[in-house]
């Protein structure tokens, strides 16, 4: 599992007082509307909460093995941030933690009563209750919010985030942009924490009236599912902004006043989810570094490259460690990434994308409910092209107009909330009319003989460019062969890729033999209409492993000759 892990490096500011937090309060949404009456109950409250953390802190968890605070894959002020594979500490409070915060919740429950206007005990209500796994009850703190306009909007947005609802959380987030000050506005809207360091140089300061289109772009980029409703990258991105107004202003677990490396570190990591300390002295073994751990797996969707001119190029390394931001999605808990098969057919003016997958051999997203989504779209701004699938392993298309785009496969099971996933660019400029152009080839396994159409290849198309030795079928489609009486020449070649510096010296001294293409050649006859759609089956038990070419040839009695190819790897 990988996890993410924020440990104190070093101590300053340690809060010792209720009116260090109620300070930092009479900045806060609902402060103005606070009345001399509740304030007697804001600051018992505010004991209250400041009594839980130090119950907290006495009885955290201890977790052997802290890390080299030299080796961070992020440093922040006072904080060292990681992520790893081997954090694997059960993300559950010991029974004396769950009591006190029970106790907590209902003294917070009890203020609001006679507070409902107060934005901090509304928020405090709505952060104990998410933290307890009680998103019902968070949510209806929410609606019920009596605080500033836009800080129940945000709240809202918070708790709709956290129960997976990505449109309503979008909404109210939308409604809360609107409403809060303009300098709140600009904190929340700023993307450039989250972007790494070249990119903040490429990019400038991105969002808050600088950049916006780019703003726009990456924020597009990020969301993991187009196929569901809202952006849960961007939602995750406010949630944790509204999560850091929750927190600034109150007792927090580490003990510390409240600074900008702490908001820093939520915006880019997420809040913690759960708190350990490592083993202090012999003398005071309580005396250890703390540890907040966020959300986990987490990943890092924003694109590592990108391009925003019409040429779709865009990359994505969702496991890298040292990133500026990394998110755990909240409708998948894991995401797997996939390297389908992908094929672009022509069908008149529009191209017909058809995408294969194979899910079928992880354990993890073996489920009886699998769904899969093909979205494909221009850009941001465009409406986007949706084609959907059942089951571990298959094939979807959808036809779209031919220009460059950008694809995007998900493949979800719902059930054990795992997704796979893929997302590049696509280039489907159309060539000139009246040209011999030929088709992608689509791998497929055969059942009884070639395929007679696209749909009986697609019925059993290979989910992915990775094939066993045996026979596989080939399907493919030729445009602009003109029909004569005599049969035109088509060839087809497989040819090994060089393999490494090694064996090509053994090869050329002749300690090794060299490998010699597969090619075969035939004649047909094209089809009376404006396609010419072929399948043949390969018998490829007897050739070596490795990766190869496969290249497929065609011409016509004008000489015009067209050509595809396809790299696959065999196993």
């Amino acid at each position: 599992m990988r996890a993410g892990r924020a440990s104190l490096l070093h101590a300053t500011g340690f809060l010792t007082t209720t009116a260090a937090a109620l300070a930092v309060f009479a900045s806060h949404p609902a402060a103005a509307q606070q009345k001399s009456d509740s304030a007697r109950v804001h600051r018992r409250v505010v004991r209250a909460q400041e009594r839980f953390e130090s119950v907290r802190r006495q009885n955290l968890p201890f977790q052997l093995g802290g890390r080299d605070p030299h080796r961070c894959d992020a440093r922040i002020g006072r904080f060292c941030q990681w992520n790893s594979e081997d954090d694997t500490v059960e993300a559950k409070d010991p029974r004396s933690i769950r009591r006190a915060r029970t106790a907590l919740l209902a003294t917070l429950d009890s203020a609001a009563a006679k507070s409902p206007r107060d934005g901090w005990i509304t928020g405090q209500r709505l952060r104990y209750l998410l933290e307890s796994g009680n998103d019902t009850a968070a949510v209806r703190v929410a609606n019920e919010c009596q605080a500033s306009e836009w800080w129940c909007a945000a709240l809202q947005g918070l708790a709709l985030h956290e129960t997976a609802s990505g449109a309503g959380s979008d909404s109210a987030f939308t409604r809360a942009l609107r409403a809060m000050p303009a300098s709140e506005r600009c904190r929340w809207t700023d993307m450039s924490p989250i972007l790494d360091a070249d990119q903040r140089k490429r990019f400038g300061r991105v969002g808050c009236g600088r950049n916006e289109e780019v703003a726009e772009r990456l924020w597009w980029m990020a969301d993991p599912f187009w196929s569901l409703a809202g952006n849960d990258r961007r939602t995750e991105h406010y949630a944790r902004h509204t999560m850091a107004r929750i927190l600034e202003p109150a007792r927090n677990t580490f003990n510390l006043r409240w600074a900008n490396d702490m908001r820093e570190m939520i915006v880019r990591y997420g809040w913690a989810r759960y708190w350990t300390r490592d083993r202090g002295s012999s003398m005071d073994p309580y005396n250890g570094p703390i540890s907040g751990h966020e959300a986990t797996p987490n990943y890092h969707f924003i694109p590592v490259s990108l391009r925003l001119d019409s040429v779709p190029v865009v990359a994505f390394d969702l496991d890298t460690n040292a990133s500026a931001e990394r998110y755990a999605p909240v409708m998948a808990e894991r995401v797997f990434k996939l390297d389908p098969q992908v094929a672009v057919f022509r069908r008149g003016d529009s191209a017909l994308v058809v995408v294969a997958y194979d899910v079928s051999h992880s354990a993890d997203l073996d489920s009886s409910r699998v769904g899969a989504a093909l979205v494909i779209a221009r850009d941001e701004n465009s409406s986007p092209y949706i084609g959907f699938t059942e089951g571990t392993r298959s094939a979807v298309s959808v036809i779209v107009d031919s220009r460059p785009a950008i694809m995007s496969l998900e493949v979800i099971a719902t059930e054990k909330r795992r997704a796979a996933w893929k997302r590049t660019g696509l280039m489907l400029s159309l060539h000139e009319q009246g040209a011999v152009t030929m088709s992608d080839v689509l791998l497929f396994e055969p059942v009884e003989s070639e395929a007679g159409d696209l749909g009986a290849a697609m019925k059993t198309a290979i989910g992915g460019t990775e094939v066993a030795r045996r026979k596989l079928g080939l399907y493919w489609e030729a445009y602009g062969l003109v029909r004569t009486d005599s049969a035109l020449p088509v060839s087809l070649t497989l040819t090994r890729v060089p393999a490494g510096a090694l064996r090509r010296l053994g090869e050329s001294i002749g300690l090794a033999s060299r490998s010699s293409p597969l090619k075969i050649s035939w004649h047909e006859t094209a089809a009376l209409g404006s396609v010419t759609a072929r399948s043949v089956v390969l018998d490829l038990s007897l050739i070596p492993k490795g990766k190869y070419v496969l290249r497929i040839e065609a011409g016509d009695s004008g000489g015009q000759r067209a050509a595809t190819t396809r790299n696959i790897e065999l196993r």
